[in-house]
């Protein structure tokens, strides 16, 4: 018995369905169990969308199918291993830190499933939910051609345009030392992945940032900003510190370079590359990829950046910088 015929356009538009919905549940004036609900559904569209991009490749999204049993469809984690192993990640999205992402969300679902109680960790999960709707857009838009911003209004919904100001969040749990456990034990489980991927190469700018109003990244997180002080002598209070914001922009043009390149599958690119390119581009002023300190000589540069030069085919580096050579001078 054959597999049963999957659409790829239906998955597509289940999955683009799945996540307006969790951005319209999650800005409700009145919502209980938002934060769960709003996990679930994000995860859901990812999985669809992931699944989408398997069978646009023709590859299965079954297990293999055992006598006197029905076909079972795979699981999150199985697709988003498939989709790694098979490359198929668009070019300009980093596969290991949106994985990060995205599993960081399905653990919060999955102890949300389980009855975990959650109260309280709006404010920890948030930054990975902000940072999820955007990684998402480009994803479809990079692998379908659909861009989730036809269908919503950035600047009027919190989740896809607004982030928390406090420097330092202060959320109140019940004191119960069980509660206090599994705050931690959550707080464990996302460092975990933070750390995993940020061991593997990946741009951490993808797993979890924080943004101001007009959609400009101004930090980074790394699991060191996941500071939990759990204390019931404080009155039950866990805290969360924001590291410095000037950790957006990381790198060097060695670094940055050197990053690309590993992530590229055309030649490598040289410091010429990328001087023709920011020209090109006028990158060194745009805050996206660039950075420099008043008292600093050159810029340093950011996650976006790398995935912006590994994304640049041989034949556009190779038109801009005979471009750049034949340029007036003076």
């Amino acid at each position: 018995m054959a597999a049963p015929y999957v659409s790829i356009k239906r998955l597509a538009d289940n999955s683009m369905a799945a996540m307006l919905a969790a951005v319209e549940v999650y800005n409700k004036p009145q919502m209980t169990y938002r934060d769960e609900v709003t996990v679930m559904l994000i995860v859901n569209a990812w999985e669809l969308a992931l699944k989408a991009t398997l069978r646009q490749k023709n590859r299965s999204i079954f297990y293999t199918k055992q006598r006197a049993e029905r076909y079972r469809s795979i699981t999150l984690d199985d697709a988003l291993s498939r989709v790694a192993n098979h490359k198929l990640w668009p070019a300009a999205i980093d596969g290991n830190a949106v994985t990060a992402n995205i599993k960081a969300l399905a653990e919060y679902r999955d102890r949300a499933i389980h009855l975990y109680n959650a109260q309280g960790l709006g404010a920890v999960i948030y930054p990975f939910l902000q940072q999820n709707v955007l990684n998402y857009r480009d994803f479809m838009l990079a692998q379908f051609k659909k861009d989730l911003a036809d269908s919503m209004t950035w600047q009027l919904l919190p989740l896809g345009a607004t982030a928390p100001a406090d420097v330092v969040r202060f959320m109140r749990v019940d004191k119960t030392a069980t509660i206090v456990s599994e705050v931690q034990d959550f707080i464990d489980e996302l460092r975990s992945l933070m750390d995993s991927a940020e061991a593997a190469g990946g741009d951490l700018a993808r797993v979890a940032t924080v943004y101001d109003i007009n959609l400009q990244s101004v930090k980074k997180m790394t699991s060191a900003d996941l500071v939990v002080a759990v204390s019931p002598g404080a009155g039950g209070k866990i805290v969360m510190q924001k590291s410095d914001p000037n950790q957006t922009h990381p790198y060097s043009m060695k670094e940055l370079l050197a990053r690309a390149n590993k992530k590229r599958t055309g030649r490598l690119l040289t410091s010429y590359d990328h001087q023709a390119i920011c020209w090109k581009e006028n990158l060194r002023t745009n805050a996206r990829f660039a950075w420099k300190h008043g008292a600093a000589a050159t810029h340093v540069w950011s996650g976006d950046a790398v995935s912006h030069f590994a994304s640049l085919s041989d034949a556009y580096c190779d038109a801009v910088k005979a471009e750049y050579s034949s340029r007036p001078r003076g």
